[in-house]
């Protein structure tokens, strides 16, 4: 599992240029992202999309270290979620629908009690707003698997 967003191009930028890692900060609320992050045992990637002129693409990824989420007011929220290490994302997964929602817990059940491959929906620019919950690219598990 994963987490995808969108950022501006400038925001990736301020991110490379503050040596690849750091902050995102966001006005919703990351509350269930948090509690994903709490709950695993394993790293939580991220992944960062920006518009381009062949539409929203992802150019990065990195791995969350941690999600602070504080209501400031009433209704107005700051979530903080802080990353490590930026990596460039394989161009063969910079497309958004080369990316799949994370489908659900009965799904997931269905596929391993009765092997049967259950549709993938692929992300698309209205599912990736704030953030979208995301099966992990298998070179990213991959990656994370041999440095552990």
């Amino acid at each position: 599992m994963c987490i995808a967003t969108v950022v501006t191009q400038k925001a990736i930028d301020h991110m490379l240029e503050s040596g690849g890692q750091g902050n995102y900060r966001d006005e919703h609320p990351w509350l269930v992202a948090r509690e994903l992050l709490n709950q695993s045992d394993k790293p939580l990637p991220i992944l960062f999309a920006s518009s381009s002129e062949s539409g929203i693409q992802f150019s990065h990824w990195s791995v969350i270290v941690d999600i602070d989420v504080v209501e400031l007011h009433r209704g107005q929220w700051d979530t903080r979620v802080k990353f490590g290490t930026l990596t460039p994302m394989n161009p063969i997964w910079s497309d958004i629908d080369s990316v799949f929602i994370m489908p659900s817990d009965l799904q997931l059940q269905r596929e391993h009690t009765e092997h049967i491959r259950v549709v993938r929906n692929g992300l698309d620019e209205h599912h990736i707003h704030p953030y979208a919950i995301c099966e992990t690219p298998s070179f990213i598990v991959e990656l994370l698997s041999t440095s552990s």
